[in-house]
């Protein structure tokens, strides 16, 4: 997958962090700018994509889940459900 991105921008240096990585004589001009991604998009399996479909439903309320005030109500919860 080609994801490179390619735009036309003026090249202005700011706080001199431009002198660098960019000569003199293109500071002031426009030019052209080509960004490559660092890696490609990550593939995730099924069992992976089930989970973030799952974290987004239950973002959206879609999915009721059981909230506690501490740690100590929820683990009081998990030791009753335990003992069942």
């Amino acid at each position: 997958m080609n994801m490179t991105t390619a735009y036309r921008t003026t090249c202005i240096p700011k706080d001199n962090r431009l002198d660098a990585i960019i000569p003199n004589e293109y500071i002031g001009r426009e030019i052209e700018v080509v960004i490559y991604p660092l890696y490609d998009e990550p593939k995730y399996n099924a069992e992976t994509l089930a989970a973030m479909q799952e974290v987004r439903d239950i973002r959206a309320g879609k999915i009721k889940t059981k909230r506690y005030n501490t740690v100590e109500e929820m683990e009081a919860d998990l030791d009753a459900e335990e003992d069942e």
